[in-house]
């Protein structure tokens, strides 16, 4: 009888195993996926504003200085979101945290977070990794794409816009999980009080960004 239960017991366990590799190989064939598809999109996005800018460069059109202004806005804020994403990802699974990549994925968003199951460490980690991949951005662009044409000056002014907006929303949720708050209360309570905010907590990261180009651009 013992022997009986104990092949049942190992045989639950091969197919436990067996399920978990089979989820893994998922995850990582949509992974792949996914990188493909955004590595394209970062380089479609980088290749349309570099164009852009060099039509500005060697032209006195003000329409081509015009699109360029606006390439460097489009170009900065897609290169945040996309960051901002890979930022949380990977700090979710730096932190070992539950969060299979998407199947069918809705705009940036790729992975899904287990709020019940993960830890508060894992949330914390979850939750830095987006602010950081953002700041990561905008040295990024300060080193690459040096501030000393307009359409480089609105791409750094965008980065550091969005990366703003994102220290504004994420930060104070972060620092509620660390004083002991459930995560999905802080996170819940954010996103009401951020509703219900006034333009300036709302706006904060446009009024960066228009100040840099501004003080950078104009002055």
């Amino acid at each position: 009888m013992a022997e009986s239960i104990a092949t049942a017991s190992e045989g639950d366990e091969i197919v436990t195993q067996k399920e978990k590799n089979k989820l893994r190989r998922q995850d990582f064939a949509r992974l792949k996926t996914v990188g493909f598809q955004h590595g394209a999109i970062i380089v479609a996005i980088v290749i349309l504003w570099a164009s852009a800018n060099q039509w500005a460069q060697q032209t006195d059109l003000v329409l081509a200085q015009g699109i360029s202004i606006a390439s460097g806005f489009f170009a900065g804020v897609g290169l945040a979101f996309l960051f901002h994403e890979w930022g949380h990802f990977s700090g979710a699974r730096v932190a070992a945290s539950i969060s299979p990549v998407l199947e069918e994925r809705k705009s940036f968003f790729m992975f899904s977070f287990d709020l019940i199951e993960n830890s508060r460490n894992q949330f914390l980690m979850m939750s830095l990794g987006g602010p950081v991949a953002n700041w990561c951005l905008v040295g990024m662009v300060l080193l690459f794409f040096p501030p000393d044409d307009l359409a480089s000056i609105m791409l750094l002014a965008a980065t550091a816009g969005v990366a703003v907006n994102v220290c504004v929303f994420e930060l104070p949720v972060i620092k509620r999980v660390l004083d002991g708050a459930v995560p999905g209360d802080a996170l819940t309570q954010r996103v009401v009080e951020v509703r219900h905010s006034g333009w300036l907590s709302k706006y904060s990261g446009l009024l960066v960004g228009i100040g840099i180009f501004f003080s950078i651009g104009v002055f």
